[in-house]
């Protein structure tokens, strides 16, 4: 198949059927993000490359990388970038892990970006960075986030800095 010199509206990479550039930005995204021995990956550098080629192309890329791997978010600006750059996008993590800080203001800016677009699959782990932090801030956090309304959420703990939500449909 000749797919021809690409032209300013065309990305020969579009000609080829789905299932194969899905194989194709598998990858890619393997080469770039390496394998995770731990099955999750930090959200701690920037987007893959992949994501700026074309509107197209990232979208189908981000199915490939947010539906099938695991991710980490800490409370960084790094990790806030990742949430605003992916704007709605967020709701096609399948499964996050959401490491706050609650000795830093900065939590209220995750909530913002994150929870009113997660999706209904998405399993949502709020961790507490430090063990001294007072159960009546995590509380005090849970709270104001909405996390404890049980209309919408659903709750476990797991473990003492560990509570893990599921959103009801």
């Amino acid at each position: 198949m000749a797919l021809g010199p690409p032209t300013p509206n065309h990305t020969p990479l579009l000609s080829v059927p789905l299932e194969i550039r899905d194989a194709i930005y598998e990858r890619v995204l393997e080469a770039e993000w390496g394998y995770s021995s731990q099955d999750f990956f930090v959200l701690d550098r920037p987007l893959p490359a992949l994501f700026r080629i074309s509107k197209q192309i990232r979208s189908e890329a981000l199915d490939v990388f947010l539906l099938k791997n695991h991710f980490h978010i800490y409370t960084s600006s790094i990790g806030l970038k990742w949430l605003n750059i992916l704007g709605r996008d967020v709701n096609r993590f399948r499964f996050l892990i959401l490491f706050i800080d609650l000795n830093l203001e900065a939590w209220n800016k995750y909530l913002k970006a994150l929870l009113p677009v997660v999706s209904q699959y998405l399993e949502l782990r709020i961790r507490k960075a430090a063990a001294s932090l007072p159960n009546a801030r995590l509380d005090s956090f849970l709270q104001t986030a909405g996390l404890y309304d049980k209309n919408r959420w659903i709750s476990e703990g797991k473990g003492t800095n560990e509570i893990i939500f599921k959103r009801i449909c």
